[in-house]
């Protein structure tokens, strides 16, 4: 869901990320998807400035929010604290069960689903792929009611932002030139995995994703990453 208006912080919003880290991607999401008026500063991991270091983070971490004269870090805490600064977005659930269900599908995506994409994200391990399928497995019995959004929502939440990195450079790879097109041919057309699919896809076409996804850099890290390897 995108709102018409955008959303004015009481305090100015600087964003300090980097377009390759699914880490800092989760509070670019929230801030885009929620329709909110921040500046984005894009931070290079491998040089990060002095002027970071200094005045900002000294840990050089991102995200770094800043919110007026204070600092925020840490993804989940910078996310939950945009989604909590305005409501009006509804980006949490109302129901608390659901919100507590919603936890525990993302910690379940992150402890099934993200060790596969880290294995070929990371370690370039293309030969785990087919591991896809037993994480995904795994992981549907904590996917509750997603028509289209966990919970039955008729658009993206927390629920969805804390994993939607992570599942937008899963289906990148899947689609990459390094993996073999049956295995997104089987999770895309194969009954079994309509369910996780559908909703995957239309996690990807939210504003939030569409507006802050990239796959040139980060098709262009992987490969980088794989030379660095000597595998490509």
């Amino acid at each position: 869901m995108s709102l018409l208006k955008t959303l004015i912080p009481p305090k100015p919003i600087k964003l300090y990320g980097c377009v390759i880290c699914p880490w800092a991607a989760r509070t670019w999401i929230v801030l885009t998807q929620a329709n909110v008026e921040f500046e984005y500063i894009e931070i290079d991991l491998k040089n990060k400035p002095e002027w970071f270091l200094k005045e900002v983070n000294p840990g050089g971490k991102v995200p770094t929010l800043k919110y007026g004269d204070d600092i925020i870090i840490e993804s989940a805490i910078t996310t939950e604290f945009v989604a909590d600064l305005f409501p009006e977005a509804k980006l949490i659930l109302d129901d608390p069960f659901l919100r507590a269900q919603g936890r525990l599908m993302a910690d379940r995506f992150m402890e099934y689903v993200v060790p596969v994409y880290r294995e070929l994200y990371f370690s370039g391990n293309f030969d785990a792929v087919g591991n896809v399928f037993g994480a995904i497995d795994k992981f549907l019995p904590y996917l509750k009611d997603a028509k289209p959004f966990f919970g039955g929502s008729d658009h993206m939440t927390l629920a969805e932002i804390m994993i939607a990195p992570f599942l937008s450079r899963l289906y990148m790879i899947l689609e990459s030139e390094f993996v073999s097109g049956k295995i997104l041919e089987t999770l895309t057309s194969d009954p079994k995995y309509e369910y996780f699919n559908t909703w995957a896809q239309n996690i990807l076409a939210t504003p939030g994703l569409k507006g802050t996804f990239d796959k040139t850099p980060n098709l262009n890290w992987v490969k980088e990453r794989l030379a660095s390897l000597g595998k490509l």
